[in-house]
């Protein structure tokens, strides 16, 4: 079942502002995780929490929380010390 995606106020500024392939990398990601949020690619962000999951996907990280009918993306970010964003 493919959920629905929201995003916050912080990840819409960054995605707004990111480099456009990286943007592009960012949205086949988001289409990758609304179709299975929950996929081999995932994991739990956290140990006491069970619906915040994580993917990193080609230096792009996102945390997002998993809903009955949504999939929120809480974090975005970007890691590659060699184009100057941060360090892993």
């Amino acid at each position: 079942m493919k959920r629905r995606v929201q995003f916050t106020e912080q990840v819409v500024r960054f995605r707004d502002y990111m480099p456009a392939a990286d943007r592009e990398k960012f949205l086949r990601l988001v289409e990758r995780i609304a179709a299975d949020p929950e996929g081999a690619d995932s994991h739990l962000a956290y140990t006491t929490d069970t619906v915040t999951r994580s993917v990193w996907d080609d230096h792009v990280m996102v945390h997002y929380v998993v809903t009955s009918f949504f999939v929120v993306f809480i974090e975005l970010d970007i890691y590659d010390a060699s184009r100057g964003f941060n360090e892993v």
